[in-house]
C-alpha cells in the first residue's frame, strides 16, 4: 500500500497548499475529506496486516481475510469518489485490471460467481474454508459439475501489490489534475 499512501499524502499536501482548499465547499469538500480519511485508514490497516500475515487460528484468520478484502473495497470506493470530486469523472479501469481482479477473487471465494461464471461450461460451486493459507498462497475449494473437487490457489500479496501500483497511478492522475486546476 506504499503507492496508495504516498499518492494520498501528495494529494493532501497539494490540496493544503493550493486554491483547492477554498474551491471545494459543502458536499464536495465532505466527499474529498472522507475519501482521504478512508484511503489513509484502509491503506495503513492493510499495510500493517501484510506485515504480520494471517493468524494461525483459523477462526481469526477467516475474519482477517474478509476484513482485508472489505478494507480494499472501501478504499477502492473512496478512490473512485476522490477521482470524481477532483477530475469530474470516475477513473477508467482497463478490463482485467488488478483492481477488478481483487473484486473477482472476492466473489469467487464467497461463492457469488460460482454458478454464473461465463468461462465455466457447467455449474460450479466455490467455498473458502477457515484454513486457507497465507498471503502468498491462498487456497479455496472449487466443486465442479460431476463431483470433481479442485483446490485452486492465488497469491493475494501479489494481487494487492499490483492493485497498489494501479491505484497509486490513479491517485497520481488526481494529483496532476489538482495541479492543473488549482496551481
Amino acid at each position: 500500500m506504499h503507492q496508495v499512501l504516498n499518492g494520498r499524502s501528495a494529494i493532501s499536501s497539494q490540496f493544503q497548499n493550493s486554491a483547492g482548499c477554498s474551491k471545494l465547499q459543502g458536499d464536495q469538500y465532505a466527499a474529498y475529506a472522507t475519501s482521504m480519511s478512508l484511503i489513509q485508514d484502509t491503506g495503513e490497516a492493510v499495510e500493517a496486516h501484510l506485515g504480520v500475515d494471517f493468524a494461525s487460528d483459523p477462526m481469526r484468520a477467516y475474519l482477517e481475510f474478509w476484513g482485508v478484502m472489505q478494507a480494499i473495497f472501501i478504499q477502492q470506493d473512496a478512490i473512485h469518489e476522490l477521482h470524481l470530486v477532483i477530475a469530474g469523472a470516475r477513473p477508467i479501469l482497463p478490463p482485467g485490471s488488478a483492481w477488478a481482479s481483487l473484486r473477482e477473487v472476492e466473489k469467487t471465494c464467497a461463492g457469488h460467481a460460482a454458478s454464473g461464471c461465463k468461462a465455466a461450461p457447467a455449474a460450479q460451486r466455490t467455498f473458502m474454508g477457515r484454513s486457507f493459507g497465507k498471503y502468498e498462497r491462498i487456497t479455496y475449494e472449487l466443486w465442479e459439475a460431476g463431483g470433481r473437487v479442485r483446490h485452486p490457489t492465488f497469491n493475494l500479496r501479489r494481487m494487492i501489490q499490483d492493485y497498489d501500483n494501479e491505484a497509486g497511478q490513479i491517485l497520481h492522475n488526481v494529483l496532476v489534475t489538482m495541479r492543473l486546476r488549482w496551481s
